[in-house]
């Protein structure tokens, strides 16, 4: 039996495995989801994001879980998404340092992200 993860990954303009990533979880216009079966990425798709309106980053989570995400990378992301997040046991991971969605879902399968803690919550805009 294989193991299959979607991974989402917040991302600048279009979106994809190249794409630039989005800093801030909520104000991100795309999001990669990269799909990984048995440690390897077999494919990308992207879900484009509403336009950031302060409180309406719940409505994104729900689409995340719905288009099957089981993990979330991120580099910023306020308490409200986070808390969503966990409500949905979808795990959040720290990555302030990868460029684009592929070399930030490799360091995940090679363990090298953190869990998303209190410290890197945002605390305001």
């Amino acid at each position: 039996m294989s193991e299959r993860i979607v991974i989402a990954v917040p991302t600048l303009g279009k979106g994809g495995l190249e794409a630039e990533r989005g800093a801030h979880f909520g104000q991100s216009p795309s999001f990669t989801l990269v799909e990984v079966v048995d440690g390897a990425i077999v494919t990308a798709t992207v879900l484009e994001n509403g336009p950031h309106v302060h409180g309406s980053c719940g409505s994104i989570v729900d689409r995340l879980a719905e288009a099957g995400a089981g993990a979330v990378i991120a580099v910023g992301m306020g308490g409200g998404p986070r808390a969503g997040f966990a409500a949905a046991n979808i795990p959040v991971y720290f990555d302030d340092v990868s460029p684009s969605p592929r070399i930030a879902v490799e360091a995940y399968l090679g363990g090298g992200r953190d869990v998303f803690g209190d410290e890197h919550v945002c605390r305001g805009h």
